[in-house]
């Protein structure tokens, strides 16, 4: 083979065979992909094959993890079979993939996918009350979701759209008046973002939720 090449064998696997099972992974946007892996497959191929289909190179910051039987989040051990794993701890064959490792700075990323799904982690741990943060922050986080998920401010008739997009921690118990005044603050906060780049919003949103 010219210039001493070698070509990576795939493998190929039929859906119907007892070797073979398939597994759903949720991704962090909340879309659910299927795999179809060997039965003897690991865990770090079922990630690199998530990382394909998301065209992410730098696998070493994300996992895969489980509910365990009894619903506790438990990371999938990647270097041992996938499907004894889950046969003997998962609650039911379902993933999830995220962020494992955290960097201290988004500025070490490399790649621009990478800093894609740091922005949907954080803003996911923000949103479900696992980073905590000031009210204040949370607005600004918010202008900047808004501005990376929908664009200009400038591009929508009105702000009512703003209602129906979860802006603000679930745990976070509001009065209708509370929560009316703090989406107008967040509105103003997308504002003063018009013409910023979707790639710079999801940079400095990361940047503020790791702050």
């Amino acid at each position: 083979m010219p210039f001493g090449l070698k070509l990576r064998r795939t493998r190929r696997y039929n859906v119907l065979s007892k070797n073979c099972f398939v597994t759903r992974i949720r991704l962090l946007d909340s879309n659910v992909i299927e795999c179809t892996l060997s039965v003897e497959s690991t865990g770090q191929e079922c990630l690199e094959a998530v990382a394909q289909r998301l065209e992410l190179r730098e696998t070493h910051y994300f996992g895969l993890w489980f509910l365990s039987k009894s619903q506790q989040a438990r990371w999938v051990e990647l270097e041992k079979p996938l499907k004894k794993h889950l046969d003997k701890f998962a609650n039911e064959p379902l993933l999830f993939f995220g962020v494992m490792f955290y960097v201290p700075n988004v500025s070490w990323l490399q790649q621009e996918a990478t800093r894609y799904q740091y922005y949907l982690q954080v803003k996911k741990d923000v949103l479900e009350g696992r980073l905590r943060c000031p009210l204040e922050q949370v607005i600004r986080l918010a202008g900047l979701a808004v501005q990376a998920d929908f664009g200009d401010y400038n591009q929508f008739d009105s702000q009512d759209f703003l209602r129906e997009y979860v802006l603000f921690p679930m745990d976070l118990a509001l009065e209708e008046a509370v929560l009316e005044e703090l989406t107008q603050k967040v509105a103003q906060e997308h504002k003063a973002h018009r013409t910023i780049m979707e790639t710079v919003s999801i940079w400095a949103f990361s940047l503020w939720g790791f702050s």
